[in-house]
């Protein structure tokens, strides 16, 4: 099975500006993306200042034509799902949504990129939430981790600068010197667009050469990084912070992306660290035990020194001992018999290539990351093909010659009490219908056949969620959720892994506020192991007690974690005040003496209970046929127990309360939570408008709090369904001295939209936004597996989720309002904030 060429195509616009067309026709969505070769290893004297982030913030800020808060607008009317990233070698902005808004994207990505007005009103206000940003990865264990490796690992590479900047640097940032750096490097021969979906490529190139007619060809003089020379030996920095484990980094400099090592060292790196059949998952955290996750992983690019690393979380005293085991890993290398794992590698490199063809934004990205490093719309294929003719040689020689302590860095993040230490598919196929048959147990059976891609998705939905739970049993679904894949009565869990990753198929399971989810995916050939496995998982699990022990500490030490970020910390508070110690009012990993406490027979009653037919559905997405998955459906559950489906109490509320908790952050955290809707609540699709409304970039919460007052980094809201109520709640993270004058304008909003829900003339434009994320979620197999066994399991028809456009179409502003006043308007809320 090959990877497909491209039917993509390059075109140069009059005025030198490159664009990439991707025309597919199969879904009514379109991803348009504008990527200029500018990133934070650009920067020259501005090196470590964060420019090119900065200059991505006020891109947004207006242009020559119109403000800001008519971009937004512009966007939001016409269903974009939008934003922005920088990295060190770049900066990308997209916006995916329906076809047909096709050339009102593409008016605003070209007048962001080339024509920003840069309005000098906004830049001060801007530069502060940045600061806050700065302020906030300081307080973010995995930005300080990430920032200490590379730091450590290049002495003269730009790239040991962190992406935002040093503080003290950024300060110095005039509004001149960004205008200048943007003529510098935003140039029409230093940007192209890359843009896939529902459109016709001759119509695209004649707009385009429209709308860019007025932008001048313009040319960027090339800055040449600092060169980082071979290391000369191992380098070792560690680090404290607030976090319960450390987090370990071992990390080998290699050669670039055009070095003809590099197919084998990706598979080098697949082979040693990913999946849960990889040599360091099994013999080091399976087998020994030594950590609570570990993973290889590398980042090879273009023309620069590459990483291939190591990164794992370990309790401390266990950190030396987990460096030892890894080194004597690394050290099996050269001696391997690498045959079958060579065969893994590439399966897995294979399906994770594929998974990017299933969207309009994937394609873009693929397409666009290709032509950037390579300026070959092919790569991905090719590189693939250099992938397949690595021979276990291959990968002994570059273990070898890369894999060696003068090329090794290590660093480590340890707590803070730590004692310091000394070391070509035709995509225009349509979707079948949706199908339900109930199975002689009574396991109810979705199916929907989709051969657009070769691949298949399946999900068994059960009925186990927090309702399920008390506090002395608080978190057991994750934990039972975490041992289900570490073996079955007839497979151990590194058979299960080998077999799986051996296909390329992935597979997992998780709990949410009402559901377990047992999920996989693979590729059409593999389905029937694959759905032998997932049933086995499901309905066979050992619990083995040595996993018992491991994953309850892992899942300890995640509760230990959450403690030190101030977000986690206020709705840990902020849903047992609404809920009560029970059910929705739990927290879902639990406590650490509900942990404590569960014993292996407390799992596996839980499991009895709750895996049932009649508590469960199961759904199969894909290139399939219908009776034969119905066959083998029938072979592979008959032995489910019938059982009855679960009901869930109704769950007696608590009174409203404020509560102010401190936490030694420098940032300061607000959440404002009201009780929600059910999931079979006739008010769900309004809730669904209003939480769009106070979410989107153009709306009121962002747009007053954020943009027009600077008064917090983030500002949101969030919402769940439960099975008899629900939550909306509100929060946003501002610093300590902003958060009274922010809490009043919050609350200010939160009225406002309770009194008057949306407004009139913004209400078609939230519906448009609402319609266009749901339409991109569902290109994906594995979504609508999912969302459809979760829709049958609580008692609605399978294809009830593609039937909310309708529902939303036809809400009126009314209706709306009476939600808002329903939820937001009639109760007081439960108010947490947690400061310094």
């Amino acid at each position: 099975m090959q990877f497909p060429s491209t039917t993509a195509s390059t075109h140069q616009l009059e005025n030198g500006l490159t664009v990439i067309l991707d025309s597919d026709r199969s879904a009514p969505v379109i991803s348009a993306q504008a990527w200029v070769a500018t990133g934070s290893m650009h920067e020259g004297d501005f090196l470590g200042a964060g420019l090119s982030h900065l200059l991505e913030h006020m891109v947004f800020k207006g242009t020559e034509n119109y403000s800001g808060k008519e971009i937004a607008d512009m966007v939001q009317a016409a269903g974009g799902e939008w934003n922005a990233y920088t990295t060190f070698d770049r900066t990308v902005y997209y916006i995916d949504g329906p076809a047909d808004s096709a050339q009102t994207f593409l008016k605003v990505l070209t007048e962001m990129v080339f024509k920003p007005s840069f309005p000098a009103h906004e830049y001060e206000k801007e530069k502060d939430v940045i600061r806050r940003e700065i302020d906030m990865g300081l307080d973010d264990p995995d930005d300080r981790n990430s920032q200490l490796l590379y730091s450590t690992a290049y002495a003269y590479d730009p790239r040991r600068h962190p992406i935002i900047g040093h503080m003290e640097l950024f300060d110095q940032i005039t509004h001149e010197q960004m205008v200048e750096y943007h003529r510098q490097r935003y140039t029409t021969e230093n940007t192209f667009l890359s843009i896939s979906g529902d459109f016709e490529v001759s119509e695209m190139i004649y707009f385009l050469d429209d709308i860019c007619s007025s932008i001048p060809r313009s040319f960027t003089q090339p800055v040449s990084p600092a060169i980082e020379p071979p290391q000369m030996g191992t380098r070792e920095m560690h680090d404290t912070f607030a976090i319960p484990a450390s987090k370990l980094t071992m990390a080998w400099q290699v050669p670039g992306l055009e070095h003809p090592d590099a197919p084998a060292l990706e598979l080098l790196s697949t082979i040693l660290g990913s999946g849960r059949s990889s040599r360091l998952y099994q013999h080091i955290r399976e087998q020994q035990g030594l950590c609570h996750h570990i993973a290889g992983w590398s980042s090879i690019s273009p023309g620069v020194t590459g990483l291939f690393a190591v990164s794992a979380i370990v309790d401390y005293p266990q950190r030396g001992a987990l460096q030892q085991a890894v080194l004597e890993e690394i050290a099996k290398l050269s001696n391997s018999d690498f045959f079958e794992e060579l065969k893994k590698a590439n399966r897995m490199t294979l399906v994770s290539q594929f998974r990017t063809l299933t969207t309009a934004s994937g394609r873009a990205s693929d397409l666009a990351s290709n032509w950037h490093d390579t300026r070959n719309l092919d790569f991905t294929r090719d590189f693939l093909d250099l992938t397949s003719r690595v021979t276990p040689d291959d990968l002994q020689r570059v273990a070898r010659t890369y894999l060696i302590p003068q090329n090794l860095t290590i660093t480590s993040l340890d707590p803070e009490d730590a004692a310091e230490a000394d070391q070509g598919q035709d995509l225009s196929v349509q979707r079948g219908a949706m199908e339900t048959r109930v199975l002689s147990n009574g396991l109810t059976l979705v199916m929907q056949r989709d051969a657009r891609l070769p691949t298949v998705s399946t999900t068994l939905a059960t009925l186990t969620g927090l309702p399920s739970e008390t506090v002395e049993k608080s978190g057991i679904n994750t934990l039972l959720a975490s041992l289900m894949t570490k073996g079955t009565i007839s497979r151990t869990a590194e058979e299960i892994a080998v077999t799986m990753d051996s296909m390329g198929a992935s597979f997992g399971v998780s709990c949410g506020n009402n559901t377990t989810l047992t999920s996989a995916s693979c590729l059409q050939p593999d389905l029937p192991i694959t759905l032998e496995i997932l049933a086995d998982i499901a309905l066979n699990p050992v619990l083995p007690p040595d996993s018992i022990d491991r994953e309850r500490g892992a899942q300890i030490a995640a509760i230990q974690e959450q403690a030190e970020d101030p977000l986690s910390v206020a709705f840990k508070t902020l849903r047992p005040s609404l809920f009560g110690a029970k059910s929705y009012g739990l927290n879902s990993i639990g406590t650490e003496e509900s942990l404590t406490s569960l014993k292996r027979e407390d799992l596996v009653a839980h499991h009895q209970q709750y895996f049932t037919a009649k508590n469960s559905v199961l759904a199969i997405f894909g290139d399939i046929d219908p009776d034969r998955c119905a066959e083998m459906a029938e072979s592979l559950f008959a032995n489910m127990p019938v059982g009855e489906r679960v009901q869930t109490p109704a769950q007696e509320l608590p009174e409203p309360s404020t509560h102010e908790l401190h936490l030694d952050k420098q940032q300061a955290v607000l959440t404002v939570g009201f009780r929600g809707a059910s999931a079979a609540d006739e008010d769900n699709y309004a809730l669904e408008l209003i939480h769009d409304y106070c979410t989107d970039m153009a709306g009121p919460l962002f747009t007053k709090i954020r943009e027009d007052m600077g008064l917090a980094y983030y500002v949101s809201a969030t919402q769940f369904h439960g099975i008899n109520t629900g939550m909306f709640a509100f929060y946003l993270g501002t610093s300590p001295d902003q958060l009274e004058t922010a809490r009043a304008i919050l609350l200010d909003e939160i009225k406002t939209i309770a009194e008057h829900g949306i407004p009139e003339d913004t209400l078609e434009s939230v519906k448009t936004t609402w319609l266009a994320s749901h339409a991109l979620s569902n290109q994906k197999l594995g979504s609508l597996a999912r969302l459809s066994a979760i829709d049958t399991l609580l008692g609605f028809p399978a294809d009830h989720h593609l039937k909310a456009p309708e529902e939303i179409k036809s809400l009126s502003s009314d209706q709306i309002r009476a939600a808002a006043q329903k939820y937001l308007g009639s109760h007081e809320p439960v108010i947490v904030t947690v400061t310094p």
